[in-house]
């Protein structure tokens, strides 16, 4: 009978631990993600620290294979103070007030970044940038992208086909059409007399709640010259703005 008993113990927690093994495989096969998103301007002088360094996270990301997504929003805020930043937008100013009021910020300010939506610091800090991401990256994601697949269509206006899978209830998918690499030499303002390098910087920014498959088209300007385009795509959530999956496709 004790034999009995015991095997039947033995049985039930095989089953128990087969059962946690494929949950722990399902979570697992989404990888971690940092979505660094840097609030910057033109003309700041402040802020080409911040621009260098997120330069450099997107080379070492390149190199040692980290799901790290950069993004460079230019506000609009500086554009009265002697330089107007080509790159600028106003949408790109209400993001940052929408993550100041979910933050409890006080006031906006650049340069900042912002990592996955929930981490805010001074945008040339790098031990707090290292920092954000080392939480980031393990930190196990509950949704992710099945395809991101972009395309020019007609030569003219970029088309996105993705599909989601896991857990995306209550998420709004981000789609940011990006320009590579920018430079730009600066004739006035606090940087008057330097010539920039921005990298990922945000063209066209679409949002829409996340479905499990769908199809997006950018306008046919502003675009990036060349073979210079990428789209980053990412899933956040809604009520807090936590970045809870990213992909990205570069345009072909």
């Amino acid at each position: 009978m004790k034999k009995i008993i015991l095997l039947s113990v033995i049985i039930s927690l095989l089953i128990t631990s087969s059962a946690f093994q494929s949950n722990f495989k399902f979570t697992a096969s989404f990888q971690p993600v940092a979505v660094i998103e840097l609030f910057t301007s033109q003309g700041c002088s402040s802020c080409p620290s911040a621009d260098r360094l997120l330069s450099q996270t997107i080379n070492e990301a390149k190199k040692d294979g980290r799901k790290i997504f950069a993004l460079s929003f230019h506000v609009d805020y500086w554009n009265r103070l002697g330089w107007a930043d080509p790159f600028s937008a106003n949408e790109y100013s209400q993001r940052q007030r929408a993550y100041a009021a979910q933050l409890n910020d006080n006031s906006v300010y650049t340069p900042q970044m912002i990592v996955n939506g929930s981490m805010q610091f001074v945008g040339s800090d790098e031990k707090d940038l290292k920092d954000a991401l080392d939480k980031s990256l393990h930190t196990a994601p509950t949704a992710a992208f099945k395809t991101l697949n972009a395309t020019l269509q007609n030569n003219t206006a970029p088309q996105v086909k993705f599909s989601l899978d896991g857990n995306y209830a209550g998420c709004n998918i981000n789609f940011a059409l990006v320009s590579l690499s920018e430079t730009t030499s600066i004739k006035r303002g606090e940087n008057g007399g330097l010539t920039l390098t921005n990298e990922h910087v945000v063209r066209q920014f679409i949002s829409i709640p996340a479905t499990a498959e769908g199809l997006i088209n950018f306008k046919a300007s502003p675009l990036p010259s060349g073979n210079n385009t990428a789209i980053v795509a990412y899933l956040q959530q809604s009520n807090n703005l936590k970045i809870i999956g990213a992909a990205m496709a570069e345009l072909k």
